[in-house]
């Protein structure tokens, strides 16, 4: 793989926000200096918005997603390990849209964060269309003839479950529990960035730091039993969504809800298997507070079942 681990706690981006441009953490003179002297060298600026890679191509007979994504993964669809850059995946797939997936990092990105998608195009003599962000794709996938979503007046409460407690908790589980940091966010956003031992501390040191100030966005302190009881609470309420159906609403395919809940617990799930060298869960908390709510354990097979057919 090239170097292209998100540079957000997210990476996902810490879920979609850029790491490179978060505010600098308070301990920053506490950093060893050889890592100092780097960023005084190179200093970290705030660009405007990025142009797309000259190695794109300006004639695409697909669509291509671009996201985070692992070159030697074991399954064929190539699923990301990467929770915002999954979600929009798992839509594609449900909506049936084609596409074809690109890894990339966040400075391919025009808005700085992924994923985003570049429409297909038939010939040169098109114009190109721009690239289409991650807030912007389900109205795109929408205009590509795929049945509008039923409203729901449940939905925003749902969703700020997945977007607040169980977001919070895989944060914390993952960037913040030392031996899941080292076990498999290190594994999967710092060794694959870089061979440098300084690039990769201070890389490591960036995706801390942010998810720590996101978290310490909604709390006065960091406290472990705190947000893993939020989550589980969160976990019990969305349990309660699928009783006696298959998808949210009643649908018969995968929704934005769908997916949303999807990109968390099928990682949740996929980073507790141990094969060959994958990366894998050493703590195993947040997982087994999900093992207790079988109904999203359920959940998730039947949304990767309808996506990648599994």
């Amino acid at each position: 793989m090239t170097a292209t681990g998100p540079l957000s706690v997210h990476h996902e981006q810490i879920s979609s926000t850029r790491v490179t441009q978060s505010k600098q953490p308070p301990s920053w003179f506490s950093l060893p200096a050889p890592i100092r002297a780097i960023f005084d060298t190179f200093p970290l600026i705030t660009y405007d918005e990025n142009e797309l890679p000259q190695r794109v191509s300006r004639s695409r007979s697909q669509n291509t997603l671009h996201m985070f994504a692992l070159a030697d993964a074991s399954d064929d669809v190539n699923l990301s390990p990467n929770p915002a850059c999954l979600k929009w995946q798992a839509y594609l797939l449900a909506k049936r849209i084609p596409f074809q997936t690109v890894s990339a990092n966040n400075h391919a990105s025009p808005s700085g964060a992924l994923p985003f998608v570049l429409p297909a195009v038939r010939s040169r003599k098109e114009p190109q269309p721009q690239a289409i962000s991650s807030s912007k794709i389900q109205r795109w996938a929408e205009n590509q003839g795929t049945t509008e979503e039923k409203t729901d007046l449940r939905l925003e409460a749902y969703m700020s479950l997945i977007d607040q407690s169980i977001r919070n908790a895989w944060l914390y589980y993952l960037y913040l529990q030392p031996r899941n940091f080292e076990s498999v966010a290190r594994r999967l956003y710092v060794e694959t960035a870089s061979s440098n031992p300084l690039v990769q501390a201070t890389l490591a040191h960036q995706l801390q730091a942010a998810a720590r100030e996101q978290l310490l966005r909604t709390r006065s302190f960091i406290d472990q039993e705190d947000i893993y009881q939020s989550a589980d609470a969160a976990f019990s309420s969305l349990a309660t969504v699928f009783a006696g159906q298959k998808f949210f609403n009643g649908s018969d395919a995968p929704g934005l809800f769908d997916v949303s809940l999807f990109a968390y617990t099928h990682l949740l799930l996929n980073l507790a298997k141990r094969e060959r060298d994958a990366p894998v869960w050493t703590n195993e908390a947040l997982l087994e507070i999900l093992l207790r709510h079988q109904s999203l354990v359920q959940h998730r097979q039947r949304v990767l079942d309808y996506c990648v057919g599994t």
